[in-house]
């Protein structure tokens, strides 16, 4: 009985040295280019009302495998919206006041690996939920007075990302490419009538990251 416990313990540690679980910790920062409409408000030339804005992300990956990943990322954006030009959309004199849409997001990754020397490539896909921050846009004009407003109620999200890593030592620097999706609620209250719309929102955030591998 000594024996064989020996020989599992023997085979246990020897099992872990062949396969090491790499842990790593990032932090990315970088740009969210943002949707082209946000609550239906949508630009006449297509070309979007809601400004680019930073995003920052915090994310762990476990290497289980040579090729395998699996983890966590933590991220949160924030992008203007343009009231000068929302207000030139309607026909008559308008005024529209705002504030900035920010939504934060927690996601379960998995990883896609392709190790080449210090290069390591990836591809990512993500399944979580976003929260948006409380937002309201206002909009007055002699025909109608109206709020657009998000509720702070957690919704799916979804993510794809595509990714490269170089290592120097224990710290890691990369750029990621992630496109992230999610189907959030506004309420729509137009000269006291009250519509609820589920709209699908997607943004590209745009990366540096460094990271500590451990």
């Amino acid at each position: 009985m000594v024996m064989l416990a020996l020989l599992v313990c023997s085979l246990h540690v020897s099992a872990q040295k062949n396969n090491p679980v790499q842990h790593a910790v990032f932090i990315g920062l970088g740009i969210s280019m943002a949707p082209e409409d946000l609550a239906g408000i949508e630009s006449a030339d297509n070309k979007g009302y809601v400004r680019n804005g930073p995003v920052g992300t915090l994310s762990y990956l476990a290497g289980i495998r040579k090729y395998i990943g699996v983890g966590a990322t933590l991220g949160h954006s924030r992008n203007d919206l343009n009231a000068a030009a929302v207000a030139r959309a309607f026909s008559s004199a308008t005024t529209v006041e705002t504030e900035p849409y920010a939504l934060t997001y927690l996601m379960a990754d998995v990883y896609g690996m392709y190790p080449v020397k210090q290069w390591q490539f990836y591809a990512k896909g993500s399944l979580g939920s976003m929260l948006p921050d409380l937002w309201e846009m206002e909009i007055r004009n002699d025909i109608a007075t109206g709020t657009v407003r998000s509720g702070r109620t957690f919704v799916p999200a979804y993510a794809g990302a595509l990714g490269l890593n170089y290592s120097l030592g224990k710290v890691t620097i990369g750029l990621e490419s992630c496109l992230l999706a999610s189907e959030p609620e506004f309420e729509i209250e137009l000269n006291n009538v009250t519509t609820y719309r589920k709209q699908w929102l997607s943004a590209f955030n745009h990366m540096l990251k460094t990271g500590y591998r451990f």
